[in-house]
């Protein structure tokens, strides 16, 4: 049966289905209204006969002259007249042989309606109770309305149905002596020259079967070609793990996006980094992490399809990186699909050990037709660096960075071995004074000097590689060795951030006690500044870097406890000097009540600790007033006090992680 038939089979189908419904629909109600109105018509005769009886003498004559006048009417089958003590009386009752044909009527079972019989008690005019009358109206007009009106209802649709027969039996042949004619067509357009030999050919049955079995043969061959095509390509494009795309396929595609040339070229490109895939595959087995990335692949694959669109496909760059291509994608919609993909990763963690569970970082940038594929990826590479320094899982934009930062990693690795060697490190120092004006301390941030005539590149550039690739240690120890240089040749107090993953080293506890038992008359007045998530992910280091400064004199300072709020819950356990507020806390301090209420709290307590508290990044004079009456003892930003002009360090904040 072909589909066109199946389709004209079951919507004949549904049509009968839904008209038959509607008729049994129709004569249920009807049956419901006329076993209604024969109720009603046995209480009104009922009533009616009681009434009458009721003004009349006792006399069995005048009883029996109502009983028949309400009998004869013809519209009641039981009339029933009884004394006061039930005894007999008359009775006008309907039987089947006053009808013909009516006592084997099987309409009467199949349509079951039967009025029911209403009695009412008849009395004198003193209330004196004379007997009680019965009273059934007759059903049989209203089972032969009933009857004879679906009768009429069933021809009508049987008349419509087979109308509606001839009418498809029509269709059918028509589109099918239709479709005959293009099948010969198209075999005459295949076969030229032989229009005798197909003219009659064409008349037969068996050129439809003989087009249609070679119609599955080309289609087999087609399938067929296509699975060792796939296959091929899967072998030469896929990761063998994953079954994602490789590397190699993703550079190509990614460089025909990048040329393209038409009006809505260009997309969005997001990569993410399992920053534990090495801890993963010492701690758990390799068939483990195999299927383990296999399933998330698998996931990630199904949400790209859903959400991100035909042209958008994922791939597998190396062992922990991962890319989105989307291209022709609007912010907003790469934006909104990356969080996505965030959420989903999130959800696809495994338990580690000493992170609590396996860490992503993910970077996403804008590219146009005619960018650089290498400085595009480079500048991904470094956003992804500084996503692990921030240490979540949020998307970092990849922004357009100076030339000096368009290097990947092992560029970076290079480029801080030279700069470690050749000391090409320098200190950008910039004051903070308290609220009066008087000076607290000076704040420093390390700086590198690639080149001679080059400017200096930012702690925010260079630090999170510099994590990433070990080497932060060595940049904090040559930071204190600046302070202390500085400090040597200049009076106040210097504050030195340093990272946390400097602390979490063995070995620059030991070098940096070495560096404050060589100058003890400077370590008074230095300052080692930590982020706060050490309070809560490496307390047992900050313990110990705590002890080193104490003995020797110095201070520690935290930065960043509003991203940290955590760590309020261990500031008495450290003997430390002040803490910081900044970012989106601050901004949104203004506007938001639950924000000053725990501002207040942070101040109460480090208030109670014999703590200093600092604001950064503060917006406005409005939130200045704000924290003052709070009682923050020195307040920075950009429409306050305004960092100066060869400040680096100001312009990209930088997350000491």
């Amino acid at each position: 049966m072909s589909t066109f038939r199946r389709l004209l089979f079951f919507t004949t189908f549904l049509i009968g289905l839904v008209l038959a419904g509607a008729q049994a629909l129709g004569m249920m109600a009807a049956h419901r209204y006329l076993e209604t109105q024969l109720a009603q018509r046995s209480e009104e005769g009922a009533t009616t006969l009681a009434w009458a009886l009721s003004r009349s003498s006792n006399a069995p004559e005048e009883q029996a002259a109502l009983a028949d006048e309400l009998f004869g009417q013809g519209r009641y089958a039981l009339v029933r007249i009884t004394d006061a003590k039930g005894g007999p009386g008359l009775d006008r009752q309907a039987r089947p042989e006053d009808v013909p044909g009516r006592e084997h009527d099987w309409r009467n079972a199949w349509l079951d309606m039967e009025a029911p019989a209403v009695s009412r008690p008849y009395a004198t005019a003193n209330g004196a109770l004379r007997g009680t009358v019965t009273v059934q109206a007759d059903s049989r007009q209203a089972r032969d309305t009933l009857w004879q009106g679906g009768v009429r209802l069933l021809g009508l649709l049987l008349a419509a149905g087979a109308l509606w027969l001839l009418f498809t039996l029509y269709l059918v042949r028509r589109m099918e002596a239709q479709a005959s004619r293009d099948i010969c067509e198209r075999v005459r357009a295949l076969a030229p020259g032989n229009d005798a030999a197909l003219s009659g050919a064409c008349a037969l049955a068996g050129v439809d079967q003989a087009l249609v079995d070679a119609q599955r043969m080309v289609a087999a061959t087609v399938q067929e070609q296509n699975a060792r095509i796939e296959s091929l390509q899967s072998e030469v494009y896929r990761d063998p793990v994953t079954r994602l795309s490789n590397r190699r396929y993703f550079v190509e595609q990614f460089r025909l996006a990048l040329a393209d040339k038409e009006s809505e070229a260009g997309g969005h490109l997001l990569m993410f980094r399992q920053r534990d895939l090495a801890q993963i595959n010492r701690h758990l087995s390799r068939a483990f992490t195999d299927q383990w990335l296999r399933s998330s692949s698998d996931r990630l694959q199904k949400l790209v399809t859903e959400f991100g669109g035909q042209a958008a496909f994922i791939a597998r760059l190396s062992g922990s990186d991962f890319a989105l291509l989307l291209p022709r994608t609007s912010a907003p919609q790469a934006g909104l699909l990356a969080e996505r993909v965030r959420r989903e990763l999130r959800s696809l963690r495994v338990p580690m050990d000493k992170h609590g569970w396996c860490r992503w970082a993910m970077a996403m940038t804008a590219y146009a037709p005619g960018d650089n594929m290498s400085e595009t990826l480079a500048r991904l590479d470094h956003a992804l660096m500084c996503a692990e320094s921030a240490d979540d899982d949020q998307v970092t934009p990849a922004n357009r960075a100076p030339d000096s930062t368009h290097i990947g990693e092992y560029s970076w690795h290079d480029a801080l071995i030279t700069a470690l060697e050749q000391h090409r490190f320098s200190l950008a120092v910039q004051p903070l004074h308290d609220m009066s004006g008087a000076l607290l301390h000076q704040e420093a941030s390390l700086t590198l000097h690639d080149t001679a005539d080059a400017s200096p590149v930012p702690a925010s550039i260079f630090m999170p590689p510099a994590v990433r690739l070990g080497l932060s240690a060595e940049c904090d120890v040559q930071a204190i060795r600046l302070g202390l240089d500085w400090l040597y040749a200049r009076t106040g107090a210097l504050a030195v951030p340093i990272a946390l993953a400097s602390l979490a080293q063995p070995s620059f506890l030991s070098r940096l006690e070495r560096m404050l038992a060589d100058r003890p008359a400077l370590t008074a007045r230095l300052i080692i500044e930590v982020d706060a998530a050490a309070l809560v992910e490496q307390e047992a280091d900050l313990r110990q870097l705590c002890v080193i400064a104490t003995a020797a004199g110095s201070r520690v300072g935290v930065a960043r406890l509003s991203h940290q709020f955590g760590a309020m819950e261990r500031l008495h356990e450290f003997p430390l000097s002040y803490l910081k507020l900044s970012g989106g806390f601050i901004t949104g301090l203004l506007h938001s009540p639950g924000s000053r209420h725990l501002a207040a709290t942070v101040v109460a307590t480090a208030t109670t600790l014999h703590m200093a508290v600092y604001a950064e990044d503060v917006p406005d004079i409005a939130t200045q007033n704000i924290l003052e009456g709070l009682g923050v003892h020195a307040i920075r930003g950009a429409g306050v006090n305004c960092a100066q002009a060869h400040d680096l360090a100001s312009e990209h904040p930088w997350v000491s992680s």
